[in-house]
């Protein structure tokens, strides 16, 4: 529910005034965005036709443009918060009616020297009232819930330097895959790196996701990694603090494409829905270290757990229970429970209830994914935040 006026903050102009190029397909579409925006409150709005920025760009000469510039104010200070309302808004107008929308965000002066000319300009007071009653059905951002249990992290006396084995792993052909920097033929020595389980450990895993998963692209070298990674983090002898780094990075290679999770066959290409399902495949020998895993341990096989209800089913149990011994909320601790309960109601809603807090998922959820490949994905980025990573 929208606060009344009365209960707003004093309205905020912010520093940085965002400039939003809308590509439509008609003029008529053009011209109806451009009014809607004008009542919005953006104070700088302009419709022409031309050939798109982009060359790939889908509409290509039949494209028309509306560009429109938000230069505020917003009813309170929280610019990032009311920017992405507002972008979701303005993306909406543009896929009803076939168009599409990017966003840039500058000084007022520099936006404004984006917008081509005879745009139909205004100052922003002018456009106060206009720019908040806008944003009046929107409500503020809620509360972020403060975590206020504590998971003990495993302890070690530091690495042991006693070496993890791989069997098989000269049995891949890494020459014939590849990676961010070509030829995979390098992979053996990155894990071996990784598996020496001694002081070169940054080093190594540095070096694993800067070549092998780089900005969250996988590559045909990633998915026969995981089963490596996964015999590391099961091996006893690894280091406690690194065991719980490889958990949490099986996880979240795993939310880059989780549609292996959602039942879907991966494509020979689709590299990161491959990694996924190999870490799926990896789930058995990963959650029988549940009886001997610390605290912080167990949160993430509780997250990994959620890829595959089936796999999770005998100790969904336990999951239950360790999360009943912690104090206070746990988004992502919930979440994970109930995809690993196969729960899609609670997960969607557990989800939505998170957007009033966490404005980046909120994009999460226009994605055009099944609701439990989005949901996997909020998942891991809820746990990242949440939970200890070693």
């Amino acid at each position: 529910m929208a606060l009344p006026d009365r209960e707003r903050p004093m309205s905020h102009f912010p520093r940085h005034a965002a400039a939003y190029l809308v590509h439509l397909p008609d003029e008529d579409a053009a011209h109806e965005v451009a009014r809607l925006l004008t009542e919005r409150g953006h104070t700088a709005v302009s419709v022409r036709e031309g050939v798109p920025d982009q060359p790939f760009h889908r509409f290509y000469e039949t494209s028309w443009k509306v560009t429109a510039l938000d230069a505020g104010p917003y009813p309170d200070d929280d610019v990032r918060w009311w920017t992405a309302v507002e972008t979701r808004i303005v993306k909406t107008l543009a896929a009803e009616r076939g168009g599409s929308c990017t966003l840039m965000q500058a000084v007022p002066e520099t936006a404004r020297a984006l917008l081509p000319d005879g745009a139909d300009d205004r100052p922003p007071a002018e456009a106060r009232a206009a720019r908040l009653a806008a944003l009046s059905a929107a409500p503020a951002r809620a509360p972020r819930p403060v975590i206020t249990y504590r998971l003990d992290r495993p302890a070690s006396g530091g690495p042991s330097g006693t070496p993890v084995p791989l069997p098989g792993l000269d049995d891949v052909d890494w020459p014939s895959l590849k990676h961010a920097y070509g030829s995979a033929e390098d992979t053996p020595d990155i894990l071996r790196a990784m598996a020496a389980n001694d002081e070169g450990w940054d080093e190594a895993t540095f070096e694993y996701f800067s070549a092998i998963v780089h900005q969250e692209t996988c590559y045909s070298a990633t998915p026969p990694t995981i089963p490596f990674l996964a015999r590391m983090a099961c091996d006893p002898v690894m280091t406690p603090e690194y065991r719980l780094e490889l958990l949490a990075d099986l996880a979240y290679i795993a939310s880059f494409d989780p549609s292996p999770a959602a039942g879907e066959e991966p494509a020979p290409t689709a590299h990161a829905a491959r990694a996924c399902r190999e870490v799926v495949g990896a789930l058995p020998a990963l959650l029988s270290r549940w009886p001997e895993a610390a605290p912080a341990e167990r949160a993430w096989l509780i997250v990994l757990g959620a890829l595959s209800p089936a796999a999770a089913a005998p100790l969904l149990p336990e999951f239950e229970g360790f999360r009943r011994g912690l104090e206070g909320p746990s988004p992502a601790l919930d979440l994970a429970l109930a995809l690993a309960a196969d729960d899609e109601d609670r997960a969607c809603g557990l989800v939505l209830d998170c957007t009033t807090w966490d404005e980046n998922i909120s994009w999460h959820l226009a994605d055009d994914t099944p609701p439990r490949c989005r949901n996997l994905t909020v998942l891991v980025r809820l746990a990242v935040d949440e939970l200890p990573r070693g």
